[in-house]
């Protein structure tokens, strides 16, 4: 019997082909799945390392304060962690950062922004500066937070405490200055 030109040819056994198939895509998924396991190792090495910055020091790094919500903060909780930005001023940022630190008043308290600021650059600072060793990527870190960073919010620092009404003005600094100390 001739067979028709117009009818596809069907293979003589459709199940050895379907059989075939299953079986690549059976391959393809174990291979995927290993490339799963493989991302999920990955993975948990990525946490741990930002759980613990260096190998070996769990927890002898600074790990960040939760940040103070300035504009809910009221009586002793506002007055601790003023205080804590406080001895950080006086410990870090005025000793550290000298002509960068002056054009800050000493108004700064009664800032929010100010607040929100000295705050971060305080934690970030920590973070930095807290642990026994400095890998690579830290001084990188470092180097950015020095020439980006902390001349950038000694500006909004200065701006935004320069000119205010507050009673406690004057520069940060005892030094003394040209034009009387006073800023604005």
């Amino acid at each position: 019997m001739a067979t028709d030109p117009q009818q596809p040819q069907l293979p003589a056994d459709p199940m050895d082909a379907l059989a075939a198939r299953l079986g690549e895509h059976a391959d393809q998924l174990e291979l995927l799945g290993l490339t799963v396991v493989r991302h999920d190792e990955r993975l948990a090495e990525l946490r741990a390392a930002m759980d613990s910055p260096l190998p070996g020091n769990a927890g002898k790094g600074h790990t960040p304060i939760p940040p103070p919500r300035w504009h809910d903060l009221e009586g002793q909780a506002r007055a601790d962690a003023i205080g804590r930005l406080r001895d950080w001023v006086r410990r870090v940022y005025v000793p550290v950062y000298g002509h960068l630190a002056e054009g800050m008043a000493t108004c700064w308290p009664e800032h929010p922004l100010a607040l929100q600021i000295l705050d971060h650059l305080s934690e970030t600072w920590a973070v930095l500066y807290a642990r026994p060793t400095r890998p690579q990527r830290v001084l990188t870190a470092q180097l950015e937070f020095q020439l980006r960073y902390v001349p950038a919010a000694a500006e909004m620092l200065r701006r935004e405490t320069s000119g205010c009404e507050h009673q406690a003005r004057g520069p940060l600094s005892t030094r003394s200055r040209p034009g009387g100390g006073h800023h604005g």
